[in-house]
């Protein structure tokens, strides 16, 4: 059997579970050689969400980012994940800003975009595969997996066939939530292998279950090409199994893994130093709890969602509420066709589960978003929408084909209003909303980062001089001694 191909996800996933987003660039590019030394696949260097919080959060541009790793990693095949229609941002775009926003990826060095559409609703891709072809971009699709009488094997089958025949280079069999088990990995990579036996397979899960590991072991016997994982210490929890776990499953099941273990070692050494510096949580590998499971597939409601609603409840005094909230969100994701709980359907689910058991009557409040989600706005539900549910909140409204707005001209319309922008500069200007956007100029700072800070005796100087208490220094290693003294500064003799 071919040797296993490992997607990196530490900058992208990785930090996303654990670190909130909130990793600065200084600590991804001392490591970035080693990074593109170590033999991934490829290296997910962005998603939507990274690209919103670099900007809002960090006052860095994302773009600079892009190019700061792409000098540092030369050799490696970045990849971006592009959510939908959306794109990044959270409105629904036309094709010229995702023609623009390919075309300027592809110029900055990345090499692979992912797609993916949270209601499998593949019609909302299909230019991006298109598009991203024609420039030359490996476009993976991904398959979003969740548990639901909807979300059969044979459903699943379908999206991949549909996905092929739109021209994919790879299909991603992605579960979101942790929810697939070893038995259901087995079968459904097993037929989805079977069908299209020359298509490029990945497969993801999250370890919050328990029941990764398994998972991956089945992938590998199944023939999966590529598994995604982490760096360990940002692995687990809800991001992606560590590097060495899928290192040690393959050696196990006879597959080869092209991965030099020593920059494995060496990445996991930085990125725990990075964590403890920024005081960031490293997470061990979770054990399955079959009654936690059983639970939690009811809803679905993935970590970073339910941390939120939790403390939604505690500010108004309701965390007591959460179980209820945590039942009924169960009820409307079957409701409304059980939408794969993803980005934005999990918060459309559990705003609107919180709503109902808050107001004490179901469906008396809705969001606008969730009156455009049962018109057909962001597309076909997987199954249907329960028609009591879709008369309450669409009432007499008409439905909206989604494709409506495909055509429109809004990068001419942006530029009119916005003036000579570059197209980097123009698109940042859509994705952002007017607040984000001007708080970003405001407070927007160089991307700053210490080239020396990965060599450790420069780490241990540095870390050793802010103790006051300490007054002498010396390090020896053969003839070379190094002194820190508190009176005379650095000397070498």
């Amino acid at each position: 059997m071919k040797g296993l191909r490992v997607l990196d996800e530490s900058l992208r996933m990785g930090q996303q579970a654990l670190w909130a987003t909130r990793m600065k660039t200084k600590w991804m590019l001392p490591i970035a050689p080693v990074m593109d030394a170590a033999g991934f696949y490829q290296v997910a260097a962005m998603a939507p969400v990274s690209f919103e919080t670099a900007a809002m959060y960090l006052h860095e541009d994302p773009w600079e980012r892009l190019r700061l790793l792409r000098q540092h990693m030369p050799r490696t095949q970045f990849d971006f994940l592009v959510r939908s229609r959306n794109v990044v941002g959270w409105f629904p775009k036309p094709n010229d800003v995702v023609e623009l926003f390919l075309k300027t990826l592809h110029k900055i060095g990345i090499h692979s975009i992912k797609v993916f559409d949270g209601l499998n609703d593949y019609r909302n891709v299909a230019f991006h595969i298109q598009a991203g072809k024609q420039l030359g971009l490996h476009v993976k699709a991904l398959l979003n997996f969740a548990v639901s009488p909807v979300h059969s094997d044979d459903y699943f089958i379908g999206k991949a066939r549909e996905l092929a025949r739109l021209g994919a280079d790879a299909i991603v069999i992605a579960d979101a939530c942790g929810a697939i088990l070893p038995e259901r990995a087995r079968t459904l990579i097993g037929r989805v292998r079977a069908e299209l036996p020359d298509m490029e397979l990945h497969f993801s899960t999250h370890p919050n279950s328990g029941v990764s590991t398994p998972c991956y072991r089945e992938a590998i016997r199944q023939g999966i090409d590529v598994l995604w994982g982490a760096s360990t210490p940002l692995a687990n929890g809800h991001s992606f199994p560590p590097h060495a776990t899928i290192v040690q499953l393959a050696r196990e099941e006879g597959r080869a893994v092209d991965l030099d273990e020593r920059c494995l070692v060496e990445i996991d050494d930085w990125f725990y130093w990075a964590a403890y510096k920024e005081n960031r949580p490293c997470h061990e590998p979770e054990e399955f709890d079959p009654i936690a499971y059983e639970q939690t597939i009811k809803h679905q409601i993935p970590g970073g969602m339910m941390s939120n609603l939790e403390s939604q409840l505690a500010g108004v005094g309701m965390a007591h509420r959460l179980p209820e909230v945590l039942e009924e969100a169960g009820r409307v994701r079957a409701e409304l066709g059980y939408p794969v709980m993803v980005t934005p359907f999990s918060q459309f689910v559990g705003v609107q589960a919180t709503l109902n058991v808050v107001t004490g009557e179901r469906y008396s409040s809705v969001p606008r978003e969730m009156v455009l989600y049962c018109r057909g706005y962001y597309g076909q539900s997987p199954g249907p929408i329960d028609p009591n549910v879709l008369d309450r909140v669409v009432g007499d409204q008409p439905m909206i084909d989604p494709s409506a707005y495909y055509h429109e001209k809004m990068v001419e319309k942006a530029r009119a209003e916005r003036g000579p922008l570059s197209d980097e500069e123009l698109l940042t200007t859509i994705f952002l909303n007017p607040t984000a956007l001007d708080t970003f100029n405001k407070n927007r700072r160089p991307i700053e980062w210490d080239p020396t800070a990965r060599m450790p005796l420069v780490a241990l100087l540095k870390e050793l001089g802010k103790r006051p208490r300490l007054r002498l220094v010396e390090v020896r290693c053969g003839n070379l001694r190094v002194g820190m003294s508190r009176d005379a500064g650095a000397v070498m003799l």
